[in-house]
């Protein structure tokens, strides 16, 4: 028997030591696991799909036959982010969470559109590809920009929008699309970024912190180089006179103490899309879905099931 118990023993010890070397050494597979746990509650699998010569990574849950709902993450994000708001919806919806491009796992491949109009279509050829013609959409940031742009060009696509703390309307002087600007040199410049994404700063390990930055200085050239300009110079960068055009019933869905994205954009929706109203989050910011994934999820439920 005690040699049983010293078995167990050694074995919780190099247990435990796998898992410190693990997130003090390669917290980079701490993150993809912890999004493997999220899409696996929410029934979802990663997948691929070459559109146009170009591949498209994304999730989706086995659920043809519901209704289908289309995520989208902001700029400089990717797909998982809104695993947690997924676990909440997808008994109901066939969720499709892409990557758009040049983000995620997507290549960042030079020549391509990446402006509003260029992730727009972007959007219309992956979804054609994949054989949804009809569903609702929802975005967040510059992929409530994209939702909204797409509203607008592809008006008979979509059966209900949701612009979640959406960028896309310039109002002032007001700057949204500012970039990353210089590179972060410590957990202390990180947590000032993400105070004006989240309500309440989440407190980071120093390997998941220092994961988060070298992700952020790696992106900034492309980000500053090739993605902000492409939205500033291209079509649909301001949707201000466009949005009267959206003909699909709107949800504008928004975290009170957004620090990116001023309120008055929101109230510009509201009272510019026909068909739009307003639902505020209390103790959120830019990023609901990460911050209160459940709540959003119940106003999207409630919206998406609702005659208004």
């Amino acid at each position: 028997m005690k040699k049983i118990f010293k078995g167990l023993g050694l074995v919780i010890l190099v247990l435990l030591a796998i898992g410190a070397i693990v997130f003090f050494f390669f917290p980079k597979v701490l993150v993809e696991q912890t999004n493997a746990s999220y899409a696996r509650a929410a029934n979802l699998e990663t997948k691929s799909i070459v559109v146009n010569g170009y591949t498209v990574h994304y999730y989706e849950n086995e659920a043809s036959d519901k209704p289908a709902l289309v995520l989208l993450h902001g700029m400089g994000d990717d797909k998982s982010s809104f695993l947690q708001t997924a676990k909440f919806l997808s008994e109901d919806y066939h969720l499709i969470l892409p990557d758009l491009a040049g983000h995620g796992e997507n290549e960042r491949k030079q020549g391509l559109d990446y402006s509003i109009n260029g992730q727009a279509t972007f959007l219309k050829s992956f979804l054609e590809k994949m054989g949804v013609m009809h569903f609702n959409l929802i975005g967040n940031s510059m992929g409530g920009h994209t939702a909204a742009a797409y509203a607008v060009k592809y008006p008979n696509d979509i059966n209900k929008l949701i612009l979640l703390n959406a960028a896309g309307i310039k109002l002032d002087e007001h700057v949204v699309y500012g970039g990353f600007g210089k590179k972060i040199e410590n957990k202390e410049e990180l947590n000032a970024v993400l105070k004006r994404v989240f309500y309440k700063v989440p407190e980071l390990p120093g390997p998941i912190a220092n994961y988060m930055i070298e992700q952020i200085n790696s992106s900034k050239d492309f980000v500053d180089g090739t993605l902000i300009p492409a939205i500033k110079n291209g079509t649909y960068f301001n949707l201000k006179d466009d949005v009267q055009r959206i003909n699909a019933l709107t949800l504008i869905l928004w975290g009170k103490h957004d620090g990116v994205v001023n309120f008055n954009v929101a109230e510009y929706y509201r009272d510019s899309i026909p068909n739009a109203h307003l639902e505020v989050i209390e103790k959120a910011s830019h990023s609901p879905q990460l911050e209160v994934p459940e709540t959003v999820a119940k106003e999207v439920l409630n919206f998406l099931t609702s005659n208004k």
